[in-house]
This record gives C-alpha cells, structure tokens and sequence, in this order.
C-alpha cells in the first residue's frame, strides 16, 4: 500500500469519525482529543501490522532452503 493511499484513507477515516462524535457530544474539544486518540491508535496498529509482514517475510527466508540459488 503506498503512503498515499494509506494517507487518504486515515484522513477520511478520522474525518468521519470526528464529525459523529461531535454530532453525538456537540463538544469541539472532546472531539479534538477522542480524534486525536483514535489517530494515534490507527498509526500503532499500521505500524505493528507492518511489522508482523516484515518479521513474517525474515521468518520465512530463514526456514527456506537456500538449495535454489543458481551459482
């Protein structure tokens, strides 16, 4: 997935989450931080999700025989 892609999709993420909890509080603020926190939790679980593919991908380089490699 490119970063922009990624990119678009949080913002539209985060904007329709931002305008149903200040249609449901009717508070700015509240809804600054609880966007806030939930920007935050979207990118934590980004990052380990790319993280788990990176680990994954070495596990599976080191468990493949490296017999195929031509000379």
């Amino acid at each position: 997935m490119s970063f922009l892609l990624f990119l678009r999709g949080l913002v539209i993420v985060l904007l329709a989450f931002a305008i149903s909890i200040y249609l449901l509080t009717g508070s700015l603020w509240g809804t600054f931080v609880q966007t806030l926190i939930c920007g935050i939790l979207i990118q934590i679980g980004y990052f380990v999700a790319v993280m788990l593919l990176v680990w994954r991908s070495v596990s599976k380089e080191l468990v493949t025989p490296k017999s195929h490699i031509a000379r």
